[in-house]
């Protein structure tokens, strides 16, 4: 059946490209985060702490990069689910699933920066008898592995939000398209 194989093959090409958009984003999210780690330690150099061993900043780096790609790989999920309208074979449909997984993604990048924020914010609230700049700068293992840890576990309750909000934007842009079409 010349429709079922066209059809496969635009759902192989789909899969292809969200692949490379993964791979791109992964990049994206080792520098981004990394670079946003250093901003929040004070500009320590991370790659130079890695270099000198410095396990804490490297356990820290660790979760900030494990947070950083889950929480983008629920906007990648969101797009890759808003995606498979275009093979429904409504232009309308398509244009939406393209423009909800889009919104998706760009508010996953904004909320994994924000969220690795707040947690930075809230634990200097909370163990204020701890300078934890100087911690990770003296190599503190312990206060890397915690970090690590809170970065990790606040990340898939992050994920899972992001998730939610692409379920919504696409089916809010289902209603706005339908009542504008009809």
């Amino acid at each position: 059946d010349p429709v079922a194989v066209a059809g496969s093959l635009g759902g192989l090409l789909l899969g292809v490209i969200q692949l490379i958009v993964g791979l791109s984003l992964a990049a994206f999210s080792i520098t981004k985060g990394l670079k946003l780690l250093s901003k929040l330690l004070g500009g320590i150099d991370i790659w130079e702490e890695v270099k000198n061993k410095n396990c804490a900043v490297a356990l820290l780096g660790a979760g900030v990069i494990v947070s950083y790609t889950r929480v983008i790989s629920g906007g990648i999920a969101a797009m890759s689910d808003s995606l498979a309208t275009l093979g429904t074979g409504s232009v309308f449909n398509g244009a939406i699933g393209l423009v909800s997984g889009l919104i998706n993604l760009a508010v996953a990048i904004g909320v994994a920066s924000f969220a690795i924020t707040v947690v930075f914010r809230v634990m200097d609230k909370l163990t204020t008898s701890i300078d934890e700049k100087a911690e990770f700068k003296n190599g503190n293992v312990a206060i890397g592995a915690v970090y690590c840890g809170i970065l990790i576990g606040v990340s898939s309750l992050v994920a899972a939000g992001v998730s939610g909000i692409g379920s919504g934007v696409s089916v809010f842009l289902s209603a706005l398209v339908g009542a504008i079409a009809g």
